[in-house]
């Protein structure tokens, strides 16, 4: 009875090992590894596309700004010399496939001159804008947002400032995981691999004491 027991644990195992994977780390980006500088135009993971600049704050350059729950670098959204409305883009895209779920989180505080901000952020279906009050340290914290597409499609993790002033919203820890089992792998193919995985516990030595003498 116990070793039937086991084969049912291993059964049900098998089956949840194929339906979940192990979350990938698709995005991660705190800024922490570039020299604090103003007019950015390349800044780790992300660009800024169509002329337009951010500022990189930490040590040596207005660090203080870059106030709890951020920590170390962060970005200023507004830029430096009059940016209108910059935007700052993820360099590579992230291929969105059906049945994978995709986690957004980024933390957006308000800018600490005194201004309030504006910026828009978009992934793939996945669009908010979030107007900041100066020193907003909560309403633009994002964890985990699910994202899922019912189509694959190749996107790029954008933040656009709405703020046409050097007074933008100051971004740090942005990130992007997934999990899930994924449009490539169809219901067949995984009722065939859990049917795999019993097959080889009924072929382990003894199963149900048969060679074990018991």
């Amino acid at each position: 009875m116990k070793r039937i027991y086991l084969l049912v644990v291993a059964a049900v195992l098998c089956g949840i090992a194929v339906f979940l994977r192990v979350p990938t780390t698709e995005l991660s980006e705190n800024f922490d590894s570039l020299k604090p500088e103003l007019s950015v135009v390349e800044a780790g993971t992300f660009q800024a596309l169509n002329g337009t600049n951010v500022d990189v704050l930490g040590s040596g350059l207005n660090a203080n700004l870059c106030s709890a729950p951020e920590s170390g670098n962060c970005v200023d959204m507004g830029g430096t010399g009059g940016n209108p409305q910059a935007v700052l883009q993820s360099v590579k895209p992230i291929a969105l496939e059906p049945g994978i779920t995709y986690r957004l989180s980024f933390q957006l505080i308000g800018s600490q001159r005194g201004n309030p901000t504006s910026t828009t952020v978009s992934f793939g279906p996945y669009q908010q804008t979030f107007v900041l009050e100066p020193g907003d340290n909560m309403s633009g914290i994002v964890k985990n947002a699910a994202v899922t597409v019912s189509e694959a499609q190749q996107a790029l993790l954008t933040f656009t400032n709405n703020t046409k002033t050097e007074e933008g919203s100051l971004l740090d820890n942005v990130s992007v995981t997934s999990t899930g089992a994924g449009s490539g792998v169809s219901a067949i193919s995984l009722l065939l691999v859990a049917a795999g995985c019993v097959v080889l516990f009924f072929l382990r030595p003894g199963w149900l004491g048969v060679g074990t003498g018991v």
